[in-house]
C-alpha cells in the first residue's frame, strides 16, 4: 500500500479534503482501491462515495453487486448502485458491449459528482491494464499521444494503481485476507483485450517476466516525450498557422520550413480544431493534406466531419463546409456612416475610409456580394466585376462570399479592408465628405447608438 501512497503524492493525485467518487465493481482491483483510499480517508479528510454499475450481462451480476453493497458497509462509504441495460444500450447506438458498458459507466461517476467542489473520479487501472491498452491501441494504428495511453491523472479521473501489478494487487488482498469477485466476462475471448489479456501479455512475459512493467515504464516516458513536444507543436502552429473568418490557413513556404514530422503535426491540429473532434482524423487524412501543398492552385480535398482542404495559392486553407448558398450571407459587423467638414486630422485605416458623398445615387448598404457587383479603377474609373477583381488579387475562394462590401446598388464602394472605387474618391471637385467605419462583430455594440443610415 506504501507504493501506491507514494504515487499518489509524487503525482499529487489527491489533495487534502477531496471529495472521490470509486468505481467499484467487486474485482480485485478496485477492492484494492477502496482500501487504500480508506486508509487515506482520515489523514487527508477525504469524503468517498463508491459507485457500482450492474450490467445485467451475466448471472453472476447480482452476486457481484451484493459484494459491493457489503463492502461499503463494512467500510461505511455510501454506496450508489446503478442497474444499466447494456446490451440494449449497445444495439441502439450501434456499440460494442465493451464501448457501451464503458460509457454507462463514466456517465454514472460523473453524475455523481455533480456539484462536488474538488471532486475525483478514481478508477481501479493498473499496469497490466495499461500493457494492454498500449498493445491494443499499436495493433489498431496509433500516434506518440495514443502511444502514451492512460496518464495517471485525466481530471477529473485519477489512476491511483497505475504503479502496481495485477498480480502484486492480489497478493496484498490475500495477505491480509481480503476477498473479491471474479468477473468471468474477462475469460472471453471474444473482446479483443481479453485476447492480448490472455495470450499476448503472458507470450511476452515468457520473453521478460517484467514485461508488463516494462511496457508501462515505456508509455510513461511516452507520456512525458508527448508533454514536451506538444509545446513544440503549439509553437510551430502558431508560426505556421491562423484564423482567419471561421476558417484555418497554413502558409504553406512556412510549413516546408519545419521538419516532416513537425508538418504533420501542425496539418493534424488543424485537422483536429477545424472538424472540432479528434476520432476518425487518419494518417492518411494528414497526408493527403501535405500531398495538396504541392499541387496546383484550386485543387480540394473532402475530409471527415465535412472539412474542406483547398490549395490557395501560398496557403492551405480548411474549413467546414457551409450549407449556405451565394448571395445568402451577412457582413459580421455593422457601418458607421458620419458626415465630415474636415478630414485632415483622420487618418484612414483598413476599416475607415473618406468618401465623396455627393457621389452616391441610392444609398450606401453594408452586405456581401450579389451577383453583378462591380467597382471601378484607375483615373479613367475603368470597370471591372468584383468577381474578377477576387480573382486576379488571388483572395480564396470561400472568403468571397463573406467579404464586408459597402455597395451603391451594384456599384461597390468599398471592398472592406481593401480599396474604394475609383468613382467614389476624394478629388478637388468634392464639396461634401462622408467618412465610412467599419465596426467588426464584437466591437460594434458600443457603437449601436451612433449608426446613421443615409
Amino acid at each position: 500500500m506504501e507504493k501506491v501512497i507514494r504515487f499518489i503524492k509524487t503525482n499529487s493525485l489527491i489533495k487534502k479534503g477531496d471529495f472521490i467518487v470509486i468505481g467499484l465493481s467487486g474485482g480485485a482491483d478496485s477492492v484494492y482501491l477502496l482500501r487504500v483510499l480508506c486508509a487515506l480517508r482520515r489523514d487527508m479528510d477525504l469524503t468517498l462515495r463508491a459507485v457500482h454499475v450492474n450490467h445485467r450481462l451475466r448471472e453472476e451480476a447480482a452476486r457481484d453487486q451484493h459484494f459491493a453493497e457489503n463492502l461499503c458497509r463494512d467500510f461505511e462509504v455510501p454506496l450508489r448502485v446503478v442497474s444499466a441495460d447494456v446490451r440494449a444500450a449497445a444495439q441502439k447506438d450501434k456499440m460494442s458491449l465493451e464501448e457501451a458498458g464503458r460509457e454507462i459507466r463514466y456517465a454514472a461517476f460523473h453524475e455523481e459528482l455533480k456539484g462536488k467542489e474538488a471532486g475525483k473520479i478514481a478508477v481501479a487501472h493498473h499496469q497490466n491494464d495499461q500493457a494492454e491498452t498500449f498493445l491494443f491501441r499499436a495493433a489498431r494504428g496509433t500516434g506518440l499521444n495514443g502511444a502514451g495511453a492512460m496518464r495517471a491523472a485525466d481530471l477529473p479521473v485519477i489512476r491511483p494503481l497505475l504503479c502496481m501489478t495485477k498480480r502484486e494487487i492480489q497478493e496484498e488482498l490475500e495477505r491480509i485476507g481480503q476477498a473479491w469477485v471474479e468477473d468471468a466476462s474477462n475469460e472471453d475471448t471474444a473482446y479483443a483485450r481479453n485476447q492480448i489479456r490472455k495470450h499476448a501479455i503472458p507470450s511476452l512475459e515468457a520473453v521478460n517476466e517484467k514485461a508488463v512493467e516494462h511496457i508501462a515504464s515505456l508509455a510513461q516516458d511516452l507520456q512525458e516525450a508527448e508533454a514536451f513536444l506538444r509545446e513544440k507543436i503549439k509553437e510551430a502552429y502558431q508560426n505556421v498557422a491562423e484564423d482567419q473568418l471561421g476558417r484555418k490557413t497554413i502558409d504553406i513556404k512556412q510549413l516546408k520550413s519545419q521538419h516532416p514530422w513537425l508538418q504533420k503535426q501542425i496539418v493534424k491540429k488543424a485537422l483536429e480544431e477545424t472538424a472540432g473532434r479528434k476520432k476518425d482524423i487518419e494518417k492518411r487524412h494528414i497526408l493527403s493534406v501535405l500531398e495538396l501543398a504541392d499541387r496546383e492552385t484550386g485543387k480540394r480535398l473532402s475530409l471527415p466531419y465535412q472539412v474542406i482542404a483547398e490549395k490557395n495559392y501560398h496557403q492551405l486553407c480548411l474549413r467546414k463546409e457551409e450549407a449556405q448558398k451565394y448571395g445568402e450571407n451577412e457582413p459580421k459587423g455593422c457601418l458607421l456612416q458620419e458626415e465630415i467638414k474636415d478630414f485632415l486630422n483622420i487618418s484612414e485605416k483598413d476599416c475607415i475610409k473618406i468618401i465623396d458623398y455627393d457621389r452616391i445615387e441610392k444609398g450606401i448598404q453594408l452586405r456581401c456580394r450579389e451577383p453583378g457587383d462591380f467597382f471601378t479603377f484607375g483615373p479613367l474609373e475603368k470597370r471591372k466585376s468584383l468577381s474578377r477583381y477576387f480573382i486576379d488579387e488571388k483572395v480564396p475562394r470561400e472568403l468571397r462570399d463573406q467579404m464586408p462590401l459597402a455597395a451603391d446598388g451594384s456599384h461597390i464602394v468599398w471592398i472592406i479592408g481593401k480599396r474604394v472605387s475609383s468613382h467614389y474618391e476624394v478629388s478637388e471637385s468634392t464639396r461634401r465628405y462622408l467618412k465610412l467605419e467599419f465596426k467588426r462583430e464584437g466591437d460594434e455594440a458600443h457603437a449601436k447608438d451612433q449608426r446613421t443610415d443615409f
